[in-house]
């Protein structure tokens, strides 16, 4: 088996070339205001616990995760937990992966194979390694050369797909997860992969994602997941945000804020089917 994972949608959602990647993401952070940073210069926040952003392809929804990553820049962690959902394949529970890195034009970025243990062997039935998940996936990926662009030192990962999107897969990934991360002295950071709604008219998208964004604030994960299953409000990572939000409350990390919101209409011009997309940290 390779032990590297392959960038898989490089050159699709993003440059597979170094020159125009880095100028890309660059210019996306560059044009994030200086003063969406106030809040936190202001109220001495630098210490996060976690970011939501978008995964779609980076000239739609770039912009979007530039506000969370931008507050990132001059920050280390040992390890960054990326959680996202599953396009692709359908399980139970959470997949692992077995892959020793994760490949991106930028290079290779190091699994916390101690981690992704400890992950398995607490989590057993809940976080399994399913390989074959995190091939194709995009969710996670395109999360990769945002990171390797704003930190400053050498990190980790630990890749965490979510298969069914249940309450009660929610709870008991937050029972693992927090459980695991009391155990350990890493400086960890999340990184919740997720876009909004999908193909709605931009009248009808706005309103669902305005909704789903009262919730978010609220960290009703709950009411969050209630609606997601109605048909209210949508979001693919819907779980992957529920369970980093209830993951985030049982470690006393219960601030969060909305950074920006767009819809990749604002990017195409094309307001008739859109996709929403969004930032937000929690700390």
């Amino acid at each position: 088996m390779n032990d590297i994972r392959k960038a898989a949608v490089a050159s699709m959602f993003y440059p597979d070339d170094t020159v125009n990647l880095k100028r890309m993401i660059n210019s996306y952070l560059s044009s994030v205001p200086e003063n969406s940073l106030d809040f936190f210069k202001k109220n001495s926040i630098d210490q996060f616990f976690g970011i939501i952003v978008p995964h779609a392809g980076y000239i739609y929804s770039g912009s979007t995760a530039a506000h969370a990553y931008s507050l990132l820049k001059q920050k280390s962690f040992d390890t960054i937990v990326l959680i996202g959902p599953s396009h692709f394949s359908y399980f139970q529970g959470f997949a692992l992966s077995y892959f020793k890195a994760f490949e991106s034009p930028f290079g290779k970025v190091e699994v916390d194979l101690d981690l992704v243990q400890r992950l398995a062997e607490k989590g057993a039935g809940v976080f399994d390694f399913v390989n074959t998940a995190h091939i194709k996936e995009h969710s996670l990926e395109v999360q990769l050369p945002f990171l390797q662009t704003v930190l400053e030192e050498k990190f980790q990962i630990v890749p965490i797909l979510m298969g069914e999107q249940s309450w009660k897969g929610v709870k008991d990934g937050v029972e693992v997860l927090s459980s695991v991360l009391k155990e350990i002295e890493k400086r960890c950071l999340f990184v919740i992969s997720s876009d909004l709604s999908h193909y709605h008219e931009d009248k009808t998208a706005r309103e669902m994602d305005e909704a789903f964004i009262k919730k978010l604030e609220k960290m009703d994960s709950a009411g969050l997941m209630e609606e997601v299953a109605s048909g209210k409000i949508e979001a693919c990572g819907a779980g992957p945000i529920a369970t980093f939000l209830e993951t985030a409350k049982k470690l006393n990390r219960n601030k969060i804020k909305k950074l920006v919101y767009k819809n990749s209409g604002d990017t195409s011009g094309d307001y008739s089917r859109v996709v929403g997309y969004l930032s937000a940290v929690v700390w």
